[in-house]
Parts: structure tokens; sequence; C-alpha cells
């Protein structure tokens, strides 16, 4: 096994413990003979910290990825990146900018970046976790009041937040709304954020997703159900040279994000 099959299994058995659906959506395929192949992972962190997007590039570089689009969301006061590596899936990391949150917001997330280690990072980063003490449930509803991707990311660190499933690699070749409907039918809830099917084919990217799955979180009040992650569909159309798109449409991301909202 290579270092970057290696790195994907460890993020997938990661992302497996926080988000059974998952599990369940890989047998529903299976059950139709389905090998399931992954289009891109996402993660999320917070800006100027020893995990931010300018630290997290080179470990990325360093398993064969190179940085090919910014991002920017203003709207949730996010920038995000994509990177690509020739036979891998895709990556996009988005990172908040604290700056932009509430001085009391921005005081409770410092105490959280400033227990961040100072270390060199290599790809195990990307499924560690929090690198924080779990914060109390009122200051986790407190950010997420004012951004939910604060609130999630405040418990949930560093880690995938969701895989994609790479339509155009499944024998059957559904489109996304016949994937939605195979997922609805076995019980699992889509996101309808901006509609239930992000983007269009002249947008050359069709996206759905689910909603996160809602786990038991241990705070220092106690239990508390909460969103952890999702899982993605994605469908590529060929542009005007006949090659599939391989870039990202921030439309549809932005509503991708919404998955993890309570």
């Amino acid at each position: 096994m290579s270092r970057t099959d290696t790195f994907f299994d460890a993020l997938w058995q990661h992302y497996l413990t926080v988000t059974p659906q998952a599990r369940g959506i890989h047998q529903l395929l299976a059950a139709r003979g389905e090998t399931v192949q992954n289009d891109h992972v996402a993660f999320r962190t917070f800006d100027d910290c020893p995990i931010d997007m300018a630290h997290l590039t080179p470990v990325l570089e360093s398993l064969g990825y190179r940085f090919e689009q910014h991002y920017d969301f203003s709207a949730k006061k996010l920038v995000a990146g994509s990177y690509a590596c020739p036979g891998q899936p895709k990556i996009f990391l988005s990172e908040l900018k604290r700056s932009e949150l509430s001085a009391s917001a921005q005081a409770l997330l410092g105490a959280m970046v400033a227990q961040i280690p100072e270390t060199t990072l290599d790809p195990s980063i990307f499924y560690s976790g929090r690198s924080w003490a779990m914060p109390t449930y009122q200051a986790y509803s407190a950010l997420a009041d004012e951004s939910e991707y604060a609130g999630w990311l405040s418990v949930w660190g560093l880690r995938a937040n969701h895989f994609t499933v790479d339509l155009n690699a499944l024998n059957a070749d559904p489109s996304v709304q016949t994937m939605n409907e195979w997922i609805r039918q076995a019980g699992f809830s889509i996101n309808t954020a901006g509609g239930e099917v992000k983007g269009t084919p002249a947008d050359l990217l069709e996206q759905s997703s689910t909603l996160a799955d809602r786990v038991s979180v241990e705070f220092p009040e106690g239990s508390q159900e909460i969103p952890s992650c999702f899982y993605e569909f994605a469908r590529r159309h060929p542009d005007a040279s006949g090659q599939l798109y391989q870039g990202f449409v921030a439309a549809n991301a932005n509503k991708i994000f919404e998955s993890t909202h309570r």
C-alpha cells in the first residue's frame, strides 16, 4: 500500500467512528454490485494558527498534492483551497477567518488555538481531531449560534468532515437525483439547502449530500447529541475539450457546508 493509500485508509477509518451512515451507504452500494471510488475529501481548520492552510499545504505537497484554486466564502467568513494529485481523490481544505467573528467568539476560539502545539506536521495531523480541550456545551452553542462552522470545528477539530462518492465511477451510472432517491429510500436524510441537487450540467458539476449524523458527545456539562460528519455525492460533466471537469463550484460548496448545521 502506498503512503497516500495508507493516508486515505486512516482518514476513512477515523471518519467512520463518527459517521455510521457512511458504512450503511457503502453497504447499500455494495449490495448493488458497486465498488465505491472517492471523488474528494474535505477538511476544516482555523486561520492564523499552527494548523492553518499555510501550515497544512506543505503536508499535502509531501503526499504529491498541488494547490489548484482559491475560493472565498465571505458570507460564511471562510476561505478554501482545492488540491489535486494524479490518481488520487481531490482535497478541499477550508479555514475560518476568526478575526471576522465577534469579540466573544474570537476570545473562545483564541483560547482553543493557543493550545495547539507548535510542532512539525505529518499527514496524521489530518485525522488528529481536536488539538485543544473539549469546549463546554455552552461555548459550543455560543459559537454555533454565530457560525455553525466554528461550533462544529470547536468540537471535532481536524478530520475529514466528508468523503464523496464518485457517481461517474459507478457501474449503474446514476444521476444525482437517482442517488438521492436510493439514499432516501434507505432511510438517510438529504441536505436540501439550495435544493437537493447543487449545480447543473451547465456548471459541469452536480453534487448532493446527506445531513450529518447526530452522535452523542461528552461535554463538561454532560452528554449532548450534535452533528458530526456527512457523505457527499458528485457527478462531473465533460468540458468543451471533452474531459471531465475536475474543479469545484463555489456556489455548490457554499450549500454543502450546511450539511453539518444543527
